[in-house]
């Protein structure tokens, strides 16, 4: 008895980890919503992602995973966003008016993009797709978009 529930918390363990590693195409970005939270993500094919999450009452939460590093929101390494060409600065740090004026401008410039980078605090270097933005992100300005500032 004690083999089997071992085996059924393993197998229950595992699918919890596949499933909270499996948000997002490779390649493409994604949207869904769950527990109040829409959610955005852009997944490179080496499993790299950049997350948006975002609610009708607390500001958007941005954050990019490499590997075993994540930056942005709630992380001490932060990051900028290169979009065709142009560098957003710190894009989820909206409690000044510049700030959400970034935020909104990344969002409009990331639903429109050909190219999407970004530079880490520690000086790497992510592509990230953007193929299917202009479908996952709703259009700033819309009732379909959630996403709040602090400021």
């Amino acid at each position: 008895m004690k083999t089997f529930a071992s085996v059924c918390f393993a197998m229950a363990a595992t699918a919890a980890a596949t499933s909270t590693l499996a948000f997002g195409e490779p390649d493409s970005w994604s949207s869904g919503w769950g527990q109040g939270v829409s959610e955005y993500a852009a997944v490179n094919a080496y499993g790299d992602e950049l997350y948006i999450a975002c609610s009708d009452y607390d500001p958007v939460r941005m954050t990019l995973t490499s590997g075993d590093r994540s930056y942005g929101s709630g992380y001490e390494g932060d990051f900028s966003l290169i979009i065709d060409g142009t560098e957003v600065q710190y894009p989820y740090e909206t409690d000044s008016r510049v700030g959400s004026n970034n935020f909104y401008f990344a969002w409009d410039a990331l639903r429109k993009a050909h190219s999407i980078a970004a530079v880490t605090s520690d000086n790497d270097y992510i592509e990230l797709p953007s193929k299917g933005s202009a479908s996952a992100l709703p259009a700033w300005g819309t009732p379909e978009f959630p996403c709040q500032t602090a400021f």
